[in-house]
């Protein structure tokens, strides 16, 4: 089949991230008398039903930024994750229709990189990385409480003294590798002609990305009323960055469509909309720099 000369192209959209991206807590603003609410900052998919979700996917940013190219999106199905959880999810989505290869082990749904513009990646928090310390007898996988903050394993605190560095040493190296590892992805899109895009909830890896000039080129940062926000964390941070304002951007605070508001914080409808504004202004810019 050939198209149509002149014809519009149209690709999607991959939006990987946690459950930032995958728009939990949504849902408490489609008003359906079958809403109940978890304990405080809480999941349970047992208490959504197929409705809950379909609201949420029809107002959460991915869905925004494609409805405004005309385009689709395409949102890991589960909520939350790591990032090279993230990571193996859309490799494991590509791999499966590479030619010779069946994997079904994280039972994907099989995308070509023809089919897709832009991989637009959300950094969630480095803690949940697994950390797999190699002795000379098994593998152990280590908790973050075990190593990120005192009280630390006493394997953990022997894998330090071995290798003869701090604690502060080895998480900004652990931090690094992570987001190493992001980059080689995105790389390994944009090889394959994906044009690649992230931004960061988590303050901690701003730094890091302005230093390297090949990630700097494709952050996202966030304007909002006036003002300029480097990650999600800081937009969201009302009290740190703007105490008379942005607390309409978190569901728990959001005392304009709740009388009585959820206690959730996770993004609010309204900092969905935000996200989705920049995101689709830089695609934009991104755009007319090609043209």
């Amino acid at each position: 089949m050939e198209v149509k000369q002149g014809a519009k192209v149209t690709k999607g959209i991959i939006f990987a991230g946690c459950s930032f991206t995958w728009g939990q807590g949504l849902y408490y603003y489609s008003n359906l008398p079958t809403l109940k609410e978890p304990p405080p900052d809480a999941y349970n998919s047992n208490l959504l039903t197929n409705s809950h979700i379909r609201f949420m996917q029809s107002v959460r940013y991915p869905r925004i930024v494609a409805n405004h190219f005309e385009t689709f999106e395409c949102v890991y199905p589960g909520n939350g994750g790591s990032n090279e959880g993230a990571i193996e999810w859309w490799e494991e989505s590509f791999a499966s229709l590479a030619p010779g290869k069946n994997v079904n082990s994280f039972h994907v749904e099989g995308i070509d990189y023809r089919e897709i513009s832009y991989v637009v990646f959300q950094l969630t928090q480095w803690q949940r990385e697994h950390f797999i310390l190699q002795d000379s007898k098994e593998r152990h996988d280590i908790a973050f409480h075990q190593v990120g903050e005192p009280p630390l394993s006493d394997l953990f605190v022997k894998h330090l003294e071995e290798k003869n560095i701090t604690l502060e040493e080895w998480l900004d190296a652990y931090k690094r590798k992570g987001l190493k590892n992001v980059k080689r992805f995105l790389m390994n899109c944009e090889s394959n002609g994906v044009k690649t895009l992230l931004f960061t909830w988590p303050p901690e890896y701003i730094d890091l990305i302005k230093e390297d000039e090949w990630l700097a080129e494709r952050f996202i940062t966030f304007d909002y009323n006036g003002n300029s926000y480097p990650s999600i964390h800081d937009l969201m941070d009302h009290d740190r960055w703007n105490p008379k304002g942005n607390s309409e951007l978190t569901i728990k605070w959001d005392v304009d469509n709740f009388d009585e508001t959820p206690k959730d914080h996770h993004p609010s409808l309204k900092c969905h909309q935000v996200m989705a504004e920049n995101v689709i202004r830089r695609i934009e810019s991104d755009m007319e720099k090609s043209i």
